[in-house]
């Protein structure tokens, strides 16, 4: 039968032409204005397409009608049971990597069958027929007490990242979708429930050996994680967490060396975890199926999990800023997958300040006066007191400026370590005009001192102007170098990357030299100086070789290379600079770097000493006083290592003449971050093994 449109159209054939109606309501519009509804945002607007986030683009996918319907009461074996806890923990973890609870957590459909498995609302002829091998109580008493425990850990996990140390939909997912996370129940319930859960495993007959051990292993692993979290939540500095922490990687280990099978295609086991469930759930994103990564990465990310919180609590009980700077540092220069979980972040931060203390202990000023003695090697008091003593300006020094600011600045420089590495990029870059003002202010305080009637005594005020430019000088150098590790720069972006960075690096040096004449040779400020003298020393010397293999190998574009140089560095061009009469140090130069380029080009004389000397220098590293890096000492020297084997990489395989590197190929330089963060390889030859 053909089609006939006034007979079959839908809703029949009584339609009136209204497009005259909307032509005279939009006349007075102007081209690309809108009319929205109310209560229509721009998160509406997103949500009706696909906005290229891997974790939630989801394309077309129909919903599997072809799976039998999920049944919470089917009888399980202990062996399922024992498989679908373990299943339940690779949802947790996902949640902890970033993937929203719908994709995760609610793919769990026990989740949402609470009611229906609970003992006491469970009639008695309800329960699906169970033979000796699969006890009801499997499911009513040991797999509800462990959903509860998993419910709860999300739940205070939920909660210490709500507090906005990391960023909701950035670094985490808090979307709930209305589905309770076992809020109103307390700690000591879910507590009793798991207890209540042993208990039954151990005085029932009903489950036999092994699955009776590995079932009470994961039940009372569970209890102690929620134990754990929750007292990281409440009492973040208790001193009873690093037995806790010791305790759960303990009874961690017996659950990973055993591991149930798969099982059978027909067991109702598998049907508890639907990745396509979360489409019938209200969501204002677009989410992909997301498949589970399989058990043995599960444990291994929940191990690593469980030791990042140790380090953790060794950090919240070191008083020391700059140690936090150096595992803050090595943990964003070569994250581990563990070591940057969201729930990671935010703990660290939390630990480090919690709004009100420094450390849970002490008032604000502890970062100053931390500062001055671990930069300086002098006191705060002794600062001040030479301020006031030579003080001659018409009004009283900024002391409680300098102190409000430097608190501010070094306080958030701290936290931001554990930012994610764009927002901490970001976060440098705009800091640095607020250290830009602090070291103007330092400049104004200088102009008003009288001077030092005993020449040969220190100028602490003077001293502490160099040491606020070399803090803004490193800033700068993270900011320059966290472009290589993002895979911001093109091939020009790179030569002038490298260029900029040993310009940098020549005035941080500078500063350096400067601040440790005036130190005790055998402190700690003065061996982490030292360190640090030597480390960037390196890091000149490779950046200088790297920048003449890469400029002799680019033809630059000029027009376009200046364009990018103005985005990529508009950093430096804010108009707040122009509000302060001092010109900022160690701003990039574009018409410098050009000048540096044409003489390099030009230049007839090629030589990668620079490699052979970072290999001397940092061969010698390896061996230095630790300064203040205390127990991340041995983590430090893995990196300087690492940095060691990249430059013998590079030795062995570049080009050593002028002529030999006319024919060689630069695309066998690669960036690869898993390498190194900052340094290329050459393609087809890895690194050197760390000794």
């Amino acid at each position: 039968m053909e089609y006939d449109p006034l007979v079959d159209l839908p809703g029949g054939d009584n339609f009136h032409d209204v497009t005259a109606l909307f032509e005279d309501a939009a006349e007075d519009m102007q081209p690309g204005a809108l009319v929205l509804t109310d209560g229509f945002t721009l998160l509406d607007a997103m949500s009706s397409f696909e906005i290229g986030e891997p974790r939630f683009d989801s394309g077309l996918a129909l919903l599997d009608k072809s799976k039998p319907s999920f049944n919470p009461l089917a009888p399980l074996t202990p062996e399922e049971v024992c498989w679908i806890i373990d299943r339940s923990v690779s949802c947790e973890m996902e949640w902890h990597s970033g993937y929203t609870l719908s994709q995760s957590i609610y793919s769990f459909l026990y989740v949402h069958s609470l009611k229906e498995i609970d003992p006491d609302l469970v009639p008695g002829g309800s329960l699906p027929r169970s033979d000796s091998l699969r006890p009801p109580e499997l499911i009513t008493v040991v797999l509800r007490a462990a959903l509860l425990g998993l419910l709860k850990c999300c739940d205070l996990s939920w909660r210490e990242l709500n507090k906005g140390n990391v960023y909701d939909a950035e670094d985490w997912q808090s979307e709930k979708c209305d589905v309770p996370l076992s809020e109103a129940l307390p700690v000591k319930y879910v507590c009793k429930a798991l207890d209540e859960a042993c208990r039954w495993l151990e005085t029932s007959a009903k489950v036999q050996q092994p699955w009776k051990t590995m079932l009470m292993n994961r039940i009372v692993f569970r209890k102690s994680l929620i134990v754990l979290f929750e007292t990281q939540l409440s009492q973040p500095h208790s001193g009873l967490l690093p037995t806790m922490i010791n305790l759960s990687l303990q009874l961690l280990q017996p659950i990973m060396a055993v591991t149930p099978s798969e099982p059978a295609p027909d067991s109702p086991a598998r049907l508890a975890f639907d990745p396509q469930f979360p489409r019938v759930i209200v969501s204002y994103i677009p989410l992909h199926v997301l498949q589970l990564p399989d058990q043995a990465h599960t444990w291994a990310l929940l191990e690593g999990l469980l030791i990042s919180l140790k380090n953790v609590n060794d950090l919240a009980n070191t008083t020391d800023l700059t140690t936090w700077e150096v595992a803050g540092h090595l943990q964003m220069w070569c994250p581990r997958p563990h070591s940057r979980l969201p729930y990671v972040r935010s703990i660290t931060q939390s630990a480090f300040w919690d709004g009100v203390l420094i450390l849970n202990k002490f008032a604000l000023k502890h970062v100053v006066v931390q500062f001055f003695r671990e930069t300086l090697d002098i006191s705060y008091d002794a600062f001040t007191q030479n301020i006031i003593a030579r003080w001659e300006g018409p009004a009283l020094p900024p002391l409680v400026q300098i102190e409000r600011t430097m608190t501010q600045i070094l306080i958030a420089n701290i936290k931001s370590l554990w930012y994610n590495p764009p927002r901490r990029r970001r976060f440098c870059a705009k800091s640095l005009f607020d250290w830009h003002e602090l070291f103007s202010v330092f400049m104004d305080v200088c102009v008003r001192l009288a001077p030092l009637q005993d020449q040969e005594k220190l100028d602490h005020v003077r001293r502490a102007r160099v040491a606020v430019l070399m803090y803004r000088l490193s800033v700068i150098r993270e900011v320059i170098l966290s472009g290589f590790q993002l895979s911001l720069y093109t091939n020009e972006e790179r030569v002038f990357a490298y260029w900029y960075v040993v310009q940098v690096l020549e005035m941080h040096l500078s500063c350096i030299d400067q601040l440790m004449p005036g130190m005790s040779s055998d402190s700690n400020a003065y061996f982490e100086l030292s360190y640090q003298s030597q480390f960037l020393t390196a890091l000149q010397s490779l950046s200088i070789a790297v920048f003449i293999i890469t400029v002799k190998q680019t033809t630059f574009p000029w027009r376009r290379t200046r364009l990018n140089f103005l985005r990529r560095y508009k950093w430096a061009f804010m108009p707040e600079y122009e509000d302060i009469d001092l010109q900022p140090f160690g701003h990039p130069n574009f018409t410098k770097f050009a000048t540096a380029c044409e003489s390099m080009q030009k230049d007839t004389q090629f030589s990668l000493d620079g490699i052979a000397l970072a290999i001397e220098v940092l061969s010698c590293l390896l061996t230095s006083p630790d300064g203040w890096a205390g127990r991340w000492g041995e983590e430090r020297k893995k990196f300087v290592q690492k940095l060691l084997d990249v430059c013998i990489c590079l030795q062995r395989q570049l080009p050593s003449t002028e002529q030999a590197l006319t024919t060689w190929d630069a695309k066998t330089l690669k960036w690869d971050v898993d390498v190194h963060p900052w340094f290329p390889i050459i393609s087809g030859f890895p690194p050197v093994p760390s000794r």
